[in-house]
């Protein structure tokens, strides 16, 4: 009658782990689950979206062509945490808070386009200078470097894109990416900044060659000038487009 009982015992206890077991491997199987499908989509349309020219390739192929491998190393650090910061923030539904927010999100505009237009001035004068003084041999400090940091001016760099944030909400609205579970939504990020490191990365490498860089060392003056042009045009553009709205 005991060993009955003792065997009835083991069984029920045996049959508890076994079930035990199988439910943690259905929860770890949910907690792991990805939407491969949407992934797919987004990756494609993501690698279609990255070499769209911007700031932030802008500013790493000016570092490129004047600074160390390390500076353009630590400021793609900052740019692509900034980058992370902005898809976090979309998926947790900033975007759509903004959007009910238009003086909030009008504020942002002109503060991010603010920056871009006082990068494009420091370059397009530091350009000026550097062109008007080109035969008296003498030679100006890079205009980027003086105040900041690479780190600083990528995430700033990043930051001050503030369209970004709405962009990424309207693409991830569009494959699904907001309707997904979070798993999936953590591994569109990873995807955008596996994606936007390798390809600035790339540039980077190209830029620091020895052939781009003489060249800009000869023509430095007149490249800063159109760096600092585009940055220009950034800024006018972002601010633009948000005040169109307001008109």
């Amino acid at each position: 009658m005991l060993r009955l009982r003792y065997e009835r015992a083991h069984y029920a206890v045996s049959g508890a782990h076994r079930n035990r077991r199988t439910d943690l491997s259905i929860e770890g199987d949910c907690r792991l689950q990805l939407d491969y499908g949407v992934l797919g989509t987004f990756t494609v349309l993501w690698l279609a979206i990255v070499p769209t020219p911007g700031p932030n390739s802008l500013l790493i192929i000016h570092l490129a062509l004047t600074g160390r491998w390390r500076d353009v190393a630590v400021a793609l650090l900052g740019n692509l945490l900034a980058i992370a910061g902005y898809a976090l923030a979309t998926l947790l539904g900033l975007a759509l808070i903004l959007t009910a927010l238009p003086s909030v999100r009008l504020g942002l505009y002109l503060a991010g386009g603010g920056y871009l237009l006082w990068v494009g001035w420091r370059l397009m004068r530091g350009g000026l200078e550097r062109w008007r003084m080109r035969e008296g041999g003498k030679e100006l400090a890079p205009a980027l470097s003086s105040t900041a940091g690479p780190f600083v001016q990528g995430v700033t760099t990043a930051l001050a894109n503030v369209q970004a944030l709405f962009f990424l909400a309207s693409i991830f609205a569009s494959v699904g990416i907001l309707a997904a579970n979070l798993q999936t939504g953590l591994a569109a990020v990873a995807i955008i900044i596996a994606c936007n490191g390798a390809y600035l990365a790339l540039l980077a490498w190209l830029m620091q060659r020895a052939g781009p860089r003489a060249f800009y060392a000869r023509h430095r003056g007149l490249m800063e000038i159109g760096f600092g042009a585009l940055f220009l045009a950034f800024g006018a553009r972002l601010i633009w487009r948000e005040l169109a709205g307001w008109v």
